[in-house]
């Protein structure tokens, strides 16, 4: 099967690293992986129509890079598989570009009972019920390191909730404890996110060396950054895949996630992802 995977973000290819493992060391598959990282319309297009026709593209979540992507994919009748669709983000434009991207794929994976059932009640076919492809990353790889930091910290992921532009950035600044280290990650490149980029720079400059900031983390540093936080405070969506798993404390602020469960993970999500889509080669 010649497959190509599509990451549109830090925050998918964090949770296809290892599916991509997997795919890799399956000689059934003439892999390929497409980053589509920030790039407009027609790079998109041009990728998909003018390389060697895949027989399968398979997607991750919810990001306009990714609905792009399965846009183009669909206009060229090239079959779709689509992880984690029938979740819900009520504070997020993302929920409705994830229910866009379950219309176009031909096979889901979902990582919940409730997206099954979504998806299902709405009269999809071929979905699955695999898990949380997270949770084969953390029991399977070799991520966690030795504490970062000597002293405790906090960890901030905030995004903006695009649904309506309401910003709780300030509101969660003039909460943290002056007796502990922030560090803030840097918000994805969203409707509103420059003006909690520029708030997160301005308070770190202001708080030096009590705070400080990641434009973005390698998957397997970020997972050893919050191993070892005392409080991960925000709305990342990582609050909800990740750090249950890692049985960390956490403060949502917010609607961002709203609507979204915890889904399942026993650590063998990725498994069952390559052999459904062997078993599903030829009916595509």
């Amino acid at each position: 099967m010649k497959l190509v995977v599509v990451t549109g973000s830090r925050a998918d290819y964090g949770l296809l690293e290892y599916p991509l493992k997997l795919l890799q060391a399956d000689p059934f598959f003439d892999l390929d992986l497409w980053n589509v990282w920030g790039c407009g319309f027609d790079p998109i297009v041009n990728t998909i129509v003018h390389s060697d026709r895949p027989d399968l593209i398979m997607l991750l979540g919810d990001r306009y890079e990714i609905m792009t992507t399965a846009f183009i994919a669909h206009l060229n009748r090239i079959p779709i598989a689509h992880i984690a669709g029938g979740d819900v983000t009520e504070g997020s434009y993302d929920d409705a570009m994830r229910d866009a991207i379950s219309r176009m794929a031909s096979i889901h994976f979902v990582t919940s009972t409730s997206a099954m059932a979504r998806l299902t009640h709405a009269g999809y076919h071929n979905v699955h019920l695999v898990g949380n492809p997270a949770i084969d990353y953390i029991k399977n790889m070799p991520w966690r390191g030795p504490r970062p930091y000597e002293r405790p910290y906090l960890v901030v992921s905030y995004q903006p909730e695009t649904i309506d532009g309401t910003d709780h950035m300030k509101e969660i600044m003039a909460t943290l404890p002056a007796n502990k280290l922030a560090i803030f990650i840097m918000p994805n490149d969203d409707l509103g996110s420059e003006a909690i980029r520029e708030n997160i720079e301005a308070y770190c400059a202001n708080h030096a060396p009590d705070a400080l900031w990641f434009d973005s983390l390698p998957h397997a540093q970020f997972l050893n950054l919050l191993a070892h936080c005392e409080e991960f405070i925000g709305n990342s969506s990582s609050m909800l895949y990740e750090a249950p798993e890692l049985g960390i404390k956490i403060r949502m602020i917010g609607k961002r996630q709203r609507g979204r469960v915890i889904p399942y993970g026993d650590g063998h999500a990725s498994e069952r992802i390559v052999k459904i889509l062997k078993y599903t080669q030829g009916t595509l």
